[in-house]
């Protein structure tokens, strides 16, 4: 019995570590980086149950590689990169709307202008120049038709400034809930009244390519006054995505789409980044699937513990109630015996009550009721006495309590006849 409840105790305690989950990110630096990075330090501040160990990678595709060969459970990736085979989304992490942008002197009005010119985007990560060459090929304008100029974040300003390059696709610098930043160093570079010109056959991109979506760039999202852009412009939308190992428990995802969630507010200070997350839609035609676990979660539908290990609660109890009942057997044989003698008592107390419904005179009636106290005092003796145990106590507790009350009706009847 001690065993059994110190294996119990012991597999309670294990069962409340913190678990700690292996998230693949990178390259070091990236906003990717610096998102997993404020998870790490969110999650070990407020003493969560599941933990975070970062793996570096070298971007999105060695972080999908890392999943889907068992070396991370977690990783944060762009689906229109990198997606991994054995993994499902949990959250999005970042939501950018692309767009070109260039001076408003440029005479570039719309993608099918950009021929013969020079386009500017940030080489890194190496999926950048890939996603241009695909819009630019939903407008037919072929790669070889342009000079695509590979820069990094440091030389946007001073290439748009100069005039080394005649546009910009910029991918991050517009996005959902995220900071000026990046709208401030393209009007650094393009002046303060730019042509946007953004992607408006996003449908069409998004029903041939299931990692890009459809968004749209919100009237004053380069600010100013008039505001710029004057009105809504329809565009795509790429993701970053927090996605998890589909052999991970669904409550453990559960879990940590909630831990991470609720560190959106303590962390907006230090990590303005955080402020991007958002849940993905759980509905069954999404184009990319999302993790069981966080699609509970989503919905209201988590288990609780007791839904989850409830089972194993009650068939916990019952084998320690197996391993006590055959302890004492072991123990002591006669017990049994003392038991059903003890509960003999239990009879002469039923045989009363017909009894005392039917006496007519209050001296019998207070017989009857002194014959039950002298079977309680046996009973009180019996269970002091180890004979009796808690719940033959109670039968009795039961019986006697209908005793009292039948003694009580048979007086009240006897005294208004």
């Amino acid at each position: 019995m001690l065993a059994a409840l110190g294996l119990a105790a012991a597999g309670f305690y294990l069962a409340n570590q913190p678990r700690t989950l292996r998230l693949a990110v990178g390259p070091l630096g990236s906003e990717d980086a610096r998102m997993a990075a404020g998870f790490v330090q969110g999650l070990n501040r407020e003493k969560a149950s599941i933990r975070i160990r970062l793996v570096l990678t070298e971007g999105s595709a060695e972080s999908a590689a890392k999943v889907d060969e068992g070396a991370a459970e977690l990783a944060i990736v762009r689906p229109d990169i990198a997606l991994p085979a054995k993994a499902d989304t949990a959250l999005i992490t970042r939501r950018s709307f692309p767009f070109f942008i260039a001076r408003r002197e440029s005479g570039i009005a719309r993608i099918a202008d950009l021929r013969g010119k020079r386009i500017g985007v940030v080489r890194n990560p190496a999926g950048n120049i890939d996603l241009l060459k695909l819009v630019l090929s939903q407008y037919e304008v072929g790669a070889e038709e342009v000079q695509i100029v590979g820069l990094t974040p440091d030389e946007v300003v001073s290439n748009g400034r100069s005039g080394q390059v005649d546009a910009l696709f910029a991918i991050n610098a517009i996005g959902a809930r995220t900071g000026g930043e990046g709208t401030n160093r393209l009007r650094s570079a393009f002046g303060d009244d730019p042509m946007l010109i953004p992607i408006r056959e996003a449908d069409a991109l998004a029903a041939r390519i299931r990692t890009i979506e459809t968004g749209e760039i919100v009237r004053g999202a380069l600010g100013g006054d008039p505001p710029r852009p004057a009105e809504n412009l329809p565009t795509i939308a790429i993701t970053s995505r927090l996605v998890a190992s589909q052999d991970l428990d669904e409550g453990v995802v559960g879990d940590l789409v909630s831990a991470i969630l609720g560190l959106r507010v303590k962390l907006a200070g230090e990590l303005p980044l955080i402020q991007g997350l958002e849940t993905p839609a759980t509905d069954k035609d999404a184009p990319l699937p999302v993790h069981p676990g966080a699609a509970a979660y989503i919905d209201g539908e988590q288990e609780t513990f007791f839904d989850r290990y409830g089972d194993w609660f009650y068939l916990g109890v019952m084998a320690l109630s197996m391993v006590g009942t055959g302890g004492a057997a072991l123990l002591s044989r006669d017990s049994a015996a003392r038991r059903r003698r003890a509960m003999a008592g239990l009879d002469e107390l039923l045989a009363l009550l017909p009894l005392i419904r039917g006496c007519d005179e209050e001296r019998e009636l207070m017989a009857f009721e002194g014959r039950a106290d002298t079977i309680l005092t046996r009973v009180l003796s019996d269970y002091a006495r180890g004979d009796l145990d808690g719940s033959g106590l109670a039968a009795y507790r039961l019986v006697m309590d209908q005793v009292g009350r039948a003694v009580a009706e048979r007086q009240r009847l006897l005294a208004e006849a």
